[in-house]
C-alpha cells in the first residue's frame, strides 16, 4: 500500500458519508439475499484494494470518494444495476479500477453511462446527463465543489462541509482522518481536547485549547462545527 492511500473502516466511512455502516458494507463488498428459497448474490459497486487484516475490512480514500458519488446516485433514484453498468462502462472507457473517482466522469459530456429501460421494454445504454436522464450535472455539482483532483483527474482531497468550513479529508495527512486544513490537526483531537477542558474553563475552553495547540480559536471552532455537522447528519 502506498503512502497517502488513506484507510477507513466501514464505520469511519459511514460517519464521513452520513450513512449506515451496513449500507457502506453493501456498496463496497456486496451482499446476498434469499427470497422464495432463491439465493441471489449482489456484487459490490466498487473494487476494493485493501486486504482484510484479522477479518477487518477497510477502504482507501479513492474508494471513499466513489462511495460518495454512489450515495448521490442512489438518492437520485438510480438503481443498483444502473450504477453497476455505469461503473463497468466507465472503467473500460478510462482504463481504471475506480471510475467514480474521476473528474471527467462527471464533467465531460457523455462520460457517465447507465442501462435504462425504454418505453418499448428494451434496454439501452444511455448517457446519464441532462434533463430526463437523472440530471446528473446538477446532482453532483455540490460534490465537485468539495473535491480537489490531481493532474490525472483523480480525486485527491475532499472537504465534506465545503471548502469554506476548513475541514479536509486528505490521504496525505493523518492517514486520511479529517483535519483542520490550515493547521493539519485532526478535528477529532481538537474536539476531544475541548471536551476535556470544558469542565474547568467553561466558555473559555475554546481559547484554552487554542493556546495549548498554539493555533487560533477559529480552528478549534471549525473542529467543533464539523463534529456537530456529523452528529446532525447521522
Amino acid at each position: 500500500m502506498q503512502i497517502g492511500t488513506g484507510i477507513y473502516t466501514p464505520s469511519e466511512a459511514a460517519s464521513l458519508l452520513n450513512e449506515r455502516p451496513d449500507t457502506v458494507n453493501r456498496w463496497a463488498w456486496g451482499y446476498s439475499r434469499t427470497r422464495n428459497d432463491q439465493h441471489k448474490a449482489h456484487p459490490p459497486l466498487i473494487r476494493t484494494e485493501l486486504p482484510r487484516v484479522d477479518g477487518q475490512k477497510a477502504i482507501t480514500f479513492v474508494e471513499l470518494i466513489e462511495l460518495l458519488y454512489i450515495r448521490a446516485f442512489e438518492r437520485a433514484g438510480v438503481s443498483w444495476n444502473q450504477i453497476k453498468e455505469a461503473a463497468r462502462v466507465a472503467a473500460r472507457m478510462f482504463s481504471t479500477d475506480h471510475p467514480f473517482a474521476l473528474r471527467h466522469l462527471y464533467v465531460d459530456p457523455g462520460s457517465l453511462y447507465g442501462s435504462l429501460r425504454e418505453e418499448d421494454g428494451s434496454e439501452s445504454l444511455v448517457q446519464l446527463v441532462g434533463h430526463g436522464q437523472h440530471a446528473m450535472p446538477q446532482l453532483v455539482k455540490p460534490y465537485l465543489e468539495q473535491i480537489e483532483f490531481d493532474v490525472n483527474d483523480v480525486a485527491r482531497r475532499w472537504w465534506p462541509m465545503g471548502k469554506a468550513a476548513g475541514i479536509v479529508v486528505d490521504p496525505m495527512k493523518a492517514f486520511g482522518a479529517p483535519v483542520v486544513e490550515q493547521v493539519g490537526i485532526r478535528a477529532r483531537s481538537l474536539a476531544a481536547a475541548y471536551d476535556a477542558e470544558l469542565p474547568a474553563f467553561g466558555a473559555g475552553a475554546v481559547n484554552r485549547v487554542a493556546w495549548t495547540y498554539d493555533i487560533e480559536p477559529e480552528h478549534v471552532q471549525a473542529a467543533l462545527r464539523f463534529r456537530e455537522w456529523q452528529s446532525r447528519a447521522a
